[in-house]
């Protein structure tokens, strides 16, 4: 059961009930309300305290049609929902603009409880795109009021279902631009920025509204960075290393003081087999951002393939001046100081990496070689 169906089945509580007195009757066009039916109102303070009424004593039919809508939004299954449904239908042959009318004008007063209840009776009997849409936005509203009050996991999950409609709607209707002008944000707070630019892409040739149309270029302006290193990542992660390369080349002149271009970049020339321009790159990245660690663990990594076991060491050793926290750069760093026969000094490292990561099997496989090396050469 998904967080919304939990919520809105909760609000059975705020129904009561009455029934008409024997000999009074309400008849609506062709359909005569029997006095044996259970008729659902919204709670208030003056309802909570009766069960029998006349239909004038101030129960008017509007409350009821009210309450039977609130209630079908709670629970579509109830035990009286076809005699309900009648009871719409004979209210007015225009009973679906009446049940959408209410739910817009709930939400636009931010009464998302009832807004979210009328459009799930809506969606429930006349299932249509702008009835899901704007359930969807009632859902959004929900997960923004959980997100203020602190409460994120409610807040994601209603985001989450909101998310999942949208989607649904453009199964079902690929132009149906509204979806893809909101899901565009959606996955932008998700930090899913590919979809992102191609949903508002989307928009944009499908949206009519010129003001929409300007607010989407400014979101695309303003994703930019963030699609271009998502689209490398992935070209990346498919070993597609051209591709990683074209798009972060792309960037640079847009964006050259951003250090991860061009780290991103060492990653894929070293991918790529193009080793000297993968340490240029790693070089460029560290000027710009000398503390970040993982840099050196790649510049150093970089001159390690290059056979430069000297400045590999060099490099390792800056990164751990920088912060003597970081197993992998002690790690190496005594690979580096084997590969030169600095036994002593290569075991040193490997066991201050054991010790900072105990963990790793990696780490610990060498380390048990050394011991053994160790032990063998002083028997």
């Amino acid at each position: 059961m998904g967080i919304d169906e939990k919520y809105f089945n909760e609000k059975v509580k705020n129904i009561s009930f009455i029934q008409l007195k024997e000999g009074t009757d309400i008849a609506l066009n062709d359909y005569v309300i029997s006095p044996s039916l259970p008729l659902p109102v919204i709670t208030d303070n003056l309802l909570s305290q009766l069960s029998y009424v006349e239909a004038k004593n101030g129960i008017t039919i509007e409350k009821i049609i009210e309450g039977i809508i609130y209630l079908l939004g709670a629970d579509v299954e109830f035990v009286y929902a076809g005699e309900y449904i009648k009871i719409l239908e004979a209210y007015n042959k225009d009973i679906d603009k009446v049940i959408f009318t209410k739910g817009i004008d709930a939400l636009e007063k931010n009464d998302l409880e009832k807004s979210g209840l009328y459009f799930r009776t809506y969606n429930s009997l006349f299932a249509s795109v702008e009835g899901l849409f704007y359930y969807a936005m009632v859902l959004e509203a929900l997960s923004k009021e959980k997100f203020s009050k602190e409460k994120l996991d409610e807040g994601n999950s209603f985001l989450e279902e909101s998310t999942k409609i949208l989607e649904e709607i453009l199964n079902t209707d690929s132009k149906f631009y509204p979806s893809y002008y909101k899901l565009g944000f959606h996955y932008k707070f998700y930090e899913q920025y590919v979809k992102a630019k191609l949903t508002w892409e989307n928009a944009l040739s499908l949206d009519p509204d010129l003001l929409r149309k300007d607010e989407i270029r400014i979101e695309l302006e303003n994703i930019e960075y963030n699609y271009g290193m998502e689209l490398a990542e992935i070209y990346l992660s498919n070993l597609n290393y051209s591709k990683a390369i074209e798009t972060l080349v792309n960037m640079v002149p847009k964006f050259k003081t951003e250090w991860k271009i061009y780290y991103l970049l060492g990653m894929a020339y070293r991918g790529s087999g193009d080793n000297q321009a993968s340490i240029e790159y790693f070089e460029s990245a560290l000027e710009i951002n000398p503390l970040n660690l993982d840099i050196y663990n790649e510049l150093g990594i970089a001159y390690f393939n290059e056979g430069d076991i000297l400045s590999a060491i060099e490099v390792f050793a800056k990164g751990i001046e920088s912060n003597n926290e970081d197993y992998r750069l002690y790690f190496n760093r005594g690979l580096g100081y084997l590969n030169i026969g600095q036994m002593d000094k290569g075991y040193s490292d490997i066991l201050k990496a054991n010790s900072l990561n105990p963990g790793d099997e990696n780490i610990k496989n060498q380390l048990e070689v050394l011991k053994k090396y160790f032990n063998n050469n002083n028997n």
